[in-house]
């Protein structure tokens, strides 16, 4: 009992004191919305359902190249993204594929958290071969090998340049979609999708806009990321370049963007979302909203956004959903 009090306090100070900092540093940063095209943004977007919002108008070549050649067998992906954001190295999609098994074999498609480096996933990919599984990696829009240069990772995604930021969240579910449909041309019939944090709101919407994804798990989702950006004290160097009153003009478009406004295509028996105590970005409050919402599974573990992903318990839970193992105590 006293170990999880004193693992209470420490994840929320860590929790403050990480975004704190990235509080700070964006302050310095001045990312700033033009109110103008802020509403012309709007009224476009609005205009359009939600599958017509995520579309994929065209399918690009996808290029393999190999960069491990022991088990798991480890390649490179990369293909042009179909949406352009005004920096060559964020529009051409890069990734990781871990191959346990052939191209056709069952794959977890995964995204990680914003401002993510790059990180070698060899260990994960082992684990999931015990549940026949193949591994595959995508960099999010403006991180790692996506990051425009003179930029941090992730840097570019969340900012209060808020059209960038929402075209952010709308390219990295398009890019996911071609990927998704070229694991599904090589014969791969059953994918999971495994989001953490910003990966896991891109995975809840991928969960609204692809029914033949098998199932999903997100953990710590920022379920009400318009609460976060536009009210949240911890982001006020975000909305500090966002205009006056925008909250109003985002109503119309909220449908396209915030998980709890739509449905899921994907089984919701086979949708698991996974929170911490302490975590104040995907509160337990709102992740059991959204749960309620879908009708879907939720665990709310101890921890907060950061320190619930260095428990073992928290791996634990990932295989288990997974098919891998024993079930967790």
């Amino acid at each position: 009992m006293i170990e999880l009090v004193v693992f209470a306090y420490y994840s929320r100070r860590v929790d403050r004191r990480f975004f704190s900092k990235i509080n700070d540093w964006l302050g310095e940063r001045n990312y700033t919305t033009d109110p103008e095209n802020l509403t012309t943004y709007i009224g476009n977007a609005g205009k359009k359902t939600v599958e017509e919002f995520f579309n994929v108008a065209s399918y690009p070549k996808v290029h393999l190249e190999r960069k491990q050649s022991y088990p798991p067998l480890k390649y490179e992906f990369r293909f042009a993204s179909p949406l352009t954001s005004g920096f060559g190295e964020n529009d051409e999609v890069y990734g990781d594929a871990y191959l346990n098994y052939s191209l056709s074999a069952p794959a977890v498609v995964m995204f990680s958290g914003w401002l993510d480096t790059a990180t070698d996933y060899t260990h994960l990919a082992t684990q999931l071969r015990l549940a026949g599984r193949n591994l595959w990696v995508m960099d999010l829009p403006y991180h790692i090998r996506r990051t425009p240069g003179g930029y941090h990772s992730g840097e570019l995604s969340l900012t209060g340049d808020i059209i960038r930021t929402l075209e952010c969240i709308r390219q990295a579910v398009v890019d996911a979609r071609i990927l998704i449909a070229v694991l599904r041309e090589m014969g791969s019939r059953d994918l999971a999708l495994l989001g953490f944090s910003l990966g896991a709101w891109v995975g809840a919407l991928l969960s609204v806009v692809e029914p033949g994804v098998s199932g999903a798990v997100l953990a710590t989702p920022p379920i009400r990321p318009d609460e976060l950006l536009l009210k949240s004290f911890r982001f006020s160097a975000i909305r500090a370049g966002i205009p006056d009153r925008v909250d109003e003009l985002l109503d119309s478009i909220q449908r396209l963007f915030l998980p709890k406004e739509l449905s899921p295509a994907v089984n919701p028996e086979r949708i698991y979302l996974i929170g911490g105590h302490e975590d104040f970005i995907g509160s337990p409050e709102v992740v059991g909203e959204l749960a309620r919402c879908w009708g879907c599974n939720c665990k709310i573990l101890p921890g907060g956004h950061i320190s619930v992903y260095v428990t073992r318990r928290f791996w634990r839970e990932i295989l288990y959903i997974l098919d891998i193992g024993n079930e967790p105590g």
